[in-house]
C-alpha cells in the first residue's frame, strides 16, 4: 500500500530504516510494515544493487504480433492525411497501400499516438425514422444536393489554389443518392442555378426511367435557389410544372439541418478524401475532368465496398435485392450541366426572370 501511495523508491527505503531499528530482524520488520518478507528480501537486493526503482516490466524480446515502427508511422501518416477514423482508415490502407491492420489495432495506435478522436455531441439520428427501412425500395426516396468543390477548410492549399486557378475545372459538384443501396449519380456545373437544377433533375429521371424504375419518387433537397425551392411560390409553381409530370414528389429538410439528408451529406467527405484531393492536380483541361469523374462514378458505384453495406459495393447491394438490372445502370454519364441548358430536347421552354410577387 505504501509502495503504491508513495513509489517504489521511498517505499524501500522506509523499508531499509524499519530493518536497521530492528537490528535486522526481518519477520519484525515484516510485522510492524504489514508486507511479506520477500518484500523485504528484495529491497535489500535493491539496496545491493544501488537501485531502488523497480525494473520495466516490458518484455526483454518483442512480442512476435508486435506492429512494426514503419507500419506505426504509415498509420499515423495516413491519419493526419485524410483525418479517418479506425473503420475507414482500416479500408484505406487496404485499398492504397495493399496493408491489412486490424481495425483494433489500429484504434489502439490512434489512442497510444494520442490521435483517437474525441468523444461528438451524439444527435437525433433523423433518417431512422425518416425511412421506413422495412418497406423501403430502391430509388422510392432519394436525397439530392450540390458541393462546392472548392473547400478550403478540407482541400490542401495547392489543390485549392489550382483550382480557382483553372478555369476549366466545374466549381459546383451536384449529387443524387439512393439511400437503400447507396448508388450515386453525379454532375458538375460552373454555376448553380435553377437552370442547372432542371437539366439534373430531368437527367436522372430520365435515366432512371429507362432502366425500369416506373415507380414513384419522393426526392429530398434543402431549400436552396438552385432548386427554386427559397420561396414557397416558386416551389409549388416548380413542383406542379416540372417536378410532378416527371412522378417526382419533392419534399424540403428542415432549414439549417442538414443532418436530415445524412447520406447525401455523408459521401462529400468521400469525395474530398478519395477523389478531389488526390486527383485533382492531374488535370489538365475540361476533357481530363470528364474522364476522371466518369471513372470515379464507375469506381464508387460498382468497385469501392462501402461498410454501410456489409463491405458490397453498391452495385451488389442492388444485385442483393433480387433486381436484375445491368450494371450499365451505375455508369451515369459524366454531364457538364451547363453544357446542356440551351439544348431543347432538355429544356423545352424559354427562361424567364422569376416572378417577383413570390
Amino acid at each position: 500500500m505504501l509502495k503504491k501511495e508513495t513509489g517504489e523508491e521511498f517505499a524501500r527505503r522506509t523499508l531499509l530504516e524499519n530493518l536497521a531499528l530492528n537490528k535486522g530482524n526481518i519477520k519484525k520488520t515484516a510485522r510492524e510494515m504489514r508486507c511479506s518478507r520477500n518484500t523485504i528480501y528484495l529491497a535489500l537486493t535493491k539496496e545491493r544493487e544501488n537501485n531502488l526503482i523497480d525494473k520495466p516490466h516490458t518484455p526483454k524480446t518483442p512480442h512476435p504480433n508486435t506492429t512494426v515502427k514503419e507500419t506505426l508511422e504509415l498509420v499515423v501518416k495516413r491519419r493526419k492525411e485524410t483525418g479517418f477514423g479506425k473503420r475507414r482508415l482500416k479500408w484505406y490502407l487496404a485499398s492504397r497501400d495493399e496493408l491489412l491492420i486490424p481495425e483494433s489495432t489500429i484504434g489502439k495506435i490512434l489512442k497510444v499516438k494520442k490521435l483517437a478522436r474525441k468523444k461528438k455531441r451524439v444527435r437525433r439520428e433523423y433518417h431512422r425514422i425518416k425511412y421506413q427501412w422495412d418497406k423501403i425500395l430502391p430509388f422510392e426516396q432519394v436525397e439530392m444536393d450540390t458541393k462546392e468543390i472548392a473547400d478550403k477548410d478540407t482541400l490542401p492549399l495547392e489543390v485549392y489554389n489550382y483550382l480557382l486557378n483553372s478555369d476549366f475545372i466545374p466549381k459546383w459538384q451536384w449529387s443524387i443518392i439512393d439511400p437503400v443501396t447507396r448508388i450515386r449519380f453525379l454532375a458538375w456545373s460552373y454555376s448553380r442555378d435553377w437552370s442547372c437544377g432542371q437539366v439534373f433533375g430531368k437527367m436522372v429521371i430520365w435515366w432512371l426511367r429507362s432502366f425500369g424504375f416506373l415507380e414513384k419518387i419522393t426526392n429530398w433537397s434543402d431549400g436552396g435557389t438552385e432548386f427554386n425551392a427559397s420561396r414557397l411560390g416558386a416551389f409549388e409553381r416548380t413542383c406542379q410544372n416540372f417536378w410532378t409530370p416527371l412522378g417526382v414528389e419533392r419534399k424540403i429538410i428542415r432549414k439549417g439541418h442538414p443532418e436530415d439528408n445524412p447520406f447525401v451529406e455523408r459521401f462529400h467527405q468521400a469525395d474530398d478524401y478519395e477523389f478531389y484531393i488526390p486527383y485533382l492536380l492531374k488535370v489538365k483541361s475540361e476533357l481530363d475532368f470528364i474522364k476522371i469523374g466518369a471513372w470515379w462514378q464507375k469506381v464508387y458505384n460498382t468497385i469501392r465496398s462501402n461498410m454501410g453495406l456489409q463491405d458490397m459495393t453498391p452495385c451488389q447491394k442492388l444485385k442483393s435485392l433480387g433486381y436484375t438490372t445491368p450494371q450499365e445502370f451505375c455508369f451515369f454519364p459524366t454531364l457538364i450541366l451547363d453544357h446542356l441548358v440551351n439544348l431543347p430536347e432538355v429544356l423545352n421552354y424559354p427562361k424567364s426572370v422569376q416572378e417577383h410577387l413570390d
